[in-house]
């Protein structure tokens, strides 16, 4: 995980025009243990926001709230609700 971490920190970093995908963006605001506040300020620098009718954003959202953050526990509760999943 801490290689997907860096592989993608160097990504951004290395190229001005890289722009993440919402769940890249998420599944590093989650790897980071960001807060909500902190992960919403991450999410709307790449332009990229959460919609409160949206199951994936809520799931997360929830998540991120109640500081769950072990992706296996998230990706399991997206997958019950048949969303897609995040990396691992």
């Amino acid at each position: 995980m801490a290689f997907l971490r860096m592989k993608l920190f160097f990504a951004i970093r290395c190229n001005v025009n890289y722009k993440p995908k919402k769940k890249t963006a998420v599944a590093l605001a989650i790897a980071l243990e960001l807060d909500m506040l902190t992960m919403m300020d991450l999410l709307s620098r790449a332009e990229i926001a959460f919609s409160p009718s949206n199951k994936f954003d809520l799931i997360i959202s929830y998540c991120v709230t109640n500081g769950i953050y072990d992706m296996f526990k998230i990706n399991s509760i997206l997958f019950q609700y048949d969303q897609p999943t995040l990396g691992v």
